[in-house]
């Protein structure tokens, strides 16, 4: 066996302790050198940022944050993005949601979004904020003939009948679009059967990694379009960069998130190839015998 056969064989049995160094040095050089690769939207995200762009101006979207700290680094970037596009194509956004943690992933938007990046909008006209309310399915369907069933004020304490951005909303089937980003139950699942499948209000969605297939068969019939994971959110910043050049943030936080990964998926596929190559030239030469 020649120097670099004996070299890949070595892979069969490496100490795991390696790869973790490895891939904690190449995530942290990702992350450091600022590495990003340019993304574009696939067929089903693309579909999600065309419809705001068709909606009438002014008609606004139910934006339903139905996560909780944990999945945050997948969805967040979602909401930032959705935020920052309906804010940018002049639609008010209704954050709410179903979890109970949600009042504070709503909060961050904010800060984050709408005060940081927009501070000529205002609440009540440019967003607003309902909040968390429990019941789950229950809760959408008390919502669809009347918002004012679960929520007679804000979260600020303004009577829903004194906020210019939900004039001409009764109901949720009255949201020109509703989006929910969600980590689990009740979540998007929830808000097809119970609004898009009643209403025929249309529905998008963004997910975690590990949600995304139970939601893929739901596109196109059901859903407007689906972004799964950082990779969605990477896809919707590509087409909101590309819809809004000069005005949105050329390197958004998907995509900053998406350099790191990359290179961590790029050095798991490398190990899996050399360690089995090591493999298969040791079963070789124990074939061939010494």
């Amino acid at each position: 066996m020649n120097r670099f056969a004996a070299a890949v064989s070595r892979f069969e049995t490496l100490d795991r302790r390696w790869i973790y160094l490895v891939m904690a040095v190449a995530v942290c050089g990702a992350l450091l050198s600022g590495l990003y690769f340019p993304d574009r939207p696939s067929d089903v995200v693309r579909p999600i940022f065309q419809h705001i762009e068709k909606l009438p101006a002014g008609v606004p979207i139910l934006l339903s944050l139905d996560y909780s700290p944990s999945s945050a680094p997948e969805l967040e970037p979602m909401a930032e993005a959705l935020t920052r596009h309906a804010l940018l194509a002049g639609h008010p956004v209704c954050f709410i949601s179903l979890w109970p943690t949600g009042n504070n992933m709503i909060a961050r938007i904010v800060s984050q979004i709408c005060l940081t990046e927009f501070p000529d909008a205002v609440e009540g006209r440019d967003w607003v904020r309902l909040g968390f309310q429990a019941g789950g399915e229950m809760f959408i369907n008390s919502l669809r003939d009347s918002l004012t069933a679960r929520y007679e004020l804000d979260i600020s304490g303004v009577p829903l009948s004194d906020l210019p951005a939900l004039h001409g909303i009764r109901g949720i089937g009255d949201f020109g679009l509703i989006v929910s980003l969600s980590a689990g139950v009740p979540g998007l699942k929830e808000w097809i059967l119970y609004a898009g499948d009643v209403l025929d209000v249309p529905i998008a969605g963004g997910c975690t990694g590990v949600g995304a297939p139970q939601f893929f068969p739901y596109y196109p019939m059901q859903l407007v379009g689906l972004m799964g994971a950082l990779k969605g959110a990477a896809e919707y910043e590509a087409a909101l960069l590309a819809g809004y050049p000069g005005e949105v943030p050329p390197v958004q936080r998907a995509t900053r998130g998406m350099g790191p990964q990359a290179v961590a998926h790029v050095v798991i596929v490398a190990f899996i190839l050399l360690g089995n190559a090591g493999l298969l030239l040791t079963r070789r030469q124990r074939r061939e015998g010494p």
